[in-house]
């Protein structure tokens, strides 16, 4: 926000608590009830409430919205049930909102990640004795993982009504191709 308005709010905050627990996976798809909520609350409803909380603010200065999704939205996987519908779910309020908001000058989207080398990707794969980019180049069609700086530029790119004002309710793959391919199987993982 410059000179008292907000031109695009970013709602990023994710993750998925299996990842902090792994004792949580038990009964329910993967995770426990309580962790399968938590990853509802976190990675959907928190941007819900973001949005509403900003409401007036992008409304007044003709702002964007801009969620950070994720690829594992449009892909099951058994063994990441609640994240992955979860951010399905945000999937679909981009697309409300972005119908909501469209005529009142307001813009939502979101950015899908795939495998992007964070500190929270580099936990994941502590204890396989690998980095990111050893365990999951491969799983993606381009053969490498993505980069923080490549996810931000997306953002930027969505966020500014000077480049995209004619986008809204659309959900871009961030992803090395991973959402149009069949990337995420056990046999590509071992």
């Amino acid at each position: 926000a410059f000179g008292g308005k907000l031109d695009a709010l970013v709602c990023s905050a994710g993750g998925s608590s299996s990842l902090e627990d792994p004792k949580a996976m038990a009964e329910f798809g993967g995770v426990s009830k309580e962790a399968f909520m938590n990853m509802y609350a976190l990675n959907c409803v928190s941007k819900v409430v973001a949005v509403a909380a900003a409401e007036a603010a992008l409304l007044a200065a003709g702002g964007a919205v801009v969620h950070v999704s994720s690829v594992s939205s449009v892909i099951p996987n058994d063994t990441w049930m609640g994240y992955s519908s979860a951010m399905a779910a945000l999937d679909h309020v981009v697309k409300s909102q972005a119908i909501g908001y469209a005529g009142r000058g307001v813009r939502v989207n979101s950015v899908n990640p795939a495998v992007i080398v964070t500190p929270l990707a580099e936990t994941m794969v502590k204890g396989l004795g690998t980095s990111v980019a050893g365990a999951f180049a491969l799983v993606h069609p381009v053969k490498r993982v993505g980069t923080v700086e490549e996810t931000a530029e997306a953002i930027a790119f969505l966020a500014d009504n000077s480049k995209s004002a004619f986008i809204t309710g659309t959900c871009l793959m961030v992803d090395g191709g991973c959402a149009v391919s069949t990337w995420w199987t056990a046999d590509k993982m071992k």
